[in-house]
């Protein structure tokens, strides 16, 4: 397995929508990133002080995977629809001790 890489994404709900609608096409989203080949998680955490921030934790097993990611119709589409913008994106790679784990026949997402 090549060294998996998380993205983590910071989003801002449209304020303009009702946020049950706003949260109905980010989960909409997760659901649609999983499908992706490469693709190991697709979570979206909601901030309780904040209403309209949303935490997105993706895990992916490769860059490759990554880069199909921002060519999916799904990905083109849900950026379209404008609900929510893109306040900060960071990627990250885990610890030796970590890819064990990931590694391990133990393990199952």
């Amino acid at each position: 397995m090549a060294q998996p890489i998380f993205v983590t994404a910071e989003l801002k709900m449209c304020s303009d929508l009702p946020r049950s609608e706003v949260i109905s096409a980010i989960e909409a989203f997760c659901l649609a990133m999983q499908s992706e080949a490469g693709c190991l998680q697709a979570v979206a955490t909601y901030d309780q002080t904040n209403p309209q921030r949303v935490i997105l934790w993706e895990l992916y097993e490769d860059r490759t995977a990554i880069e199909a990611h921002f060519s999916m119709p799904h990905t083109q589409a849900f950026i379209a629809t404008e609900v929510t913008e893109l306040v900060h994106v960071f990627e990250t790679q885990p610890l030796t001790a970590v890819l064990a784990i990931l590694n391990s026949a133990e393990f199952s997402l």
